[in-house]
Formats: C-alpha cells, sequence, structure tokens
C-alpha cells in the first residue's frame, strides 16, 4: 500500500510541477503574444508641390490604414476645388511598400491626390491626356516623386510590384500610381 501511495504522490507532485511550468511559459510568452498582435507601422511623409503642405503619418501595414485618416484625407484634397475626399487605404498601403523597396525614408511629392469631376473635367478638355473616368475622381490615384530616386527607377519598383496602374510622365518628372487593374503606360 505504501508503494501504491508513493506512486500516487510522484504522479501528482509531476502533475502539479508540469502545471507550475506550463503556467510559467504562459506568464513569459504573454508579452511576446501581445507583441505580435500590435500593428506596424510605417512613416509616411508627404509634401504637396502646389500647397506647399506638409504632412507625416504613420500607417498600419496591415490595414494601409493611416493613424490620422481625416489630415490625410484633407492634405491629398483637389487643390483647385478644396474638395475633399476619402482616399483609398490600398493605396496607402502601396506607397508605403514603394518607399520600403526602394530604402529612401525621404518625402514623397505629391503632384495630385484626389480631383473633383469638375477639375477632372478641365483638365481633360486642357489636355487629352486625363482620363475620362480617372480613379484620381475616386481617391484611387496619386501623382507622386520620391526625393532622392529618379522617377524612373521609382516606375520600375512600382511597376515590379504587379498591383494596380503604373504610369510614367518623365517629361514632368512624376509617376502616377493607382489601385485600380494592373497596367502600364
Amino acid at each position: 500500500m505504501s508503494a501504491r501511495w508513493s506512486s500516487a504522490a510522484l504522479t501528482r507532485r509531476r502533475f502539479i510541477v508540469n502545471g507550475v511550468r506550463v503556467a510559467a511559459g504562459l506568464v513569459a510568452a504573454t508579452p511576446a503574444i501581445g507583441m505580435a498582435s500590435q500593428p506596424s507601422y510605417h512613416k509616411l511623409g508627404l509634401y504637396n508641390t502646389h500647397t506647399k503642405e506638409s504632412l507625416a503619418c504613420r500607417v498600419n501595414l496591415t490595414s494601409g490604414r493611416p493613424e490620422n485618416v481625416n489630415r490625410l484625407n484633407h492634405f491629398l484634397r483637389d487643390f483647385r476645388t478644396g474638395d475633399v475626399h476619402p482616399i483609398d487605404t490600398d493605396l496607402l498601403y502601396l506607397l508605403s511598400r514603394l518607399q520600403k523597396a526602394t530604402g529612401n525614408d525621404d518625402v514623397f511629392e505629391v503632384i495630385s491626390g484626389y480631383r473633383s469631376p469638375a477639375t477632372n473635367r478641365k483638365l481633360r478638355l486642357a489636355s487629352g491626356k486625363v482620363a475620362k473616368k480617372s480613379l484620381h475622381m475616386e481617391g484611387r490615384a496619386i501623382d507622386i516623386r520620391l526625393r532622392g530616386v529618379s522617377t524612373r527607377h521609382l516606375c520600375r519598383i512600382a511597376r515590379s510590384f504587379h498591383s494596380g496602374g503604373v504610369g510614367y510622365y518623365p517629361a514632368s518628372d512624376f509617376i502616377h500610381i493607382d489601385t485600380g487593374p494592373v497596367r502600364t503606360w
């Protein structure tokens, strides 16, 4: 009977020791688990070439959502009319990817963000090179250059993503990126 008792005590002791080990492991892993669920951010610096405004914002790399979406939407407004429109978060994610791929943390110069239908019509009449159903009017396109990176190189990187539209405008020294179907020009 004493052998049975000592075997039961040993089993109980092993159960308690293993339980303590598991609990200690969970406590030790809790900070790592918490850190894994924290979103990863990328800082974007933007400069609007028309309004001369600058904006620094952090973009959540999981959702593409900026920390202060209203400020960003206002920053990328139609500078001709003042109209503000929500900017596609996939476009912000694309900008973040583009900047990370260049290895350059300098400022994106924004030539055109959101464009109102009235502005798009006016630009289309002035130049046949503006799309009638431009994705700028949906907040899904942006014309940019990145300080310290040639637009030719920036275009090559953007095209390598095979994501959305990428247009290269060497004479005006900018590229167009959007979240529409994959195409290049």
